[in-house]
């Protein structure tokens, strides 16, 4: 019933924004989404949910040179201390989803981007929205999605 539940909110975000989905089932089950030369993908285990992951890249990226990682906020964990030089290109407004996700960015040679959000696994449409607009919005200066969705 999940998967049911995930496919059809990709589906939904297709038909209202009229992007082209790409949907590949195997091993994984991934969706995939291009806007602007943004790629946004969630790829999901389908016998473990917990194993998923959304991920928004440039199209022309390469294999990251710089990479930050920050995991997931949890109660009574401290976390470790980050190197000062592997801060410096990262965009501090995206640390807003870091209460929910774990997160990694990385950054190529030619300064592209590629975010990757784990664990996701969405419960409503407004989640899948609010953290693919947060992202887009940072780094690339538009909506990935449109907030104007008629149901």
């Amino acid at each position: 019933m999940e998967l049911k539940r995930i496919d059809n909110f990709w589906h939904f975000f297709a038909t209202q924004n009229q992007l082209f989905l790409k949907k590949k089932v195997g091993s994984e089950v991934r969706y995939c989404f291009t806007k602007n030369s943004i790629n946004l993908c969630h790829t999901l285990n389908p016998k473990f949910l917990s194993e998923s992951r959304l991920s928004m890249k440039h199209m022309d990226y390469e294999l990251g040179v710089e990479h930050y990682a920050s995991a997931k906020r949890r109660f009574g964990f401290k976390l470790m201390p980050e190197n000062v030089h592997q801060r410096l290109f990262f965009p501090k407004e995206i640390l807003k989803l870091n209460s929910n996700f774990s997160l990694y960015v990385e950054r190529d040679r030619f300064r592209n981007f590629k975010v990757t959000i784990e664990p996701f696994h969405p419960r409503n449409i407004r989640e899948i929205m609010r953290a693919a607009n947060l992202v887009s919005e940072t780094l690339w200066g538009f909506k990935y999605f449109s907030e104007t969705i008629k149901n």
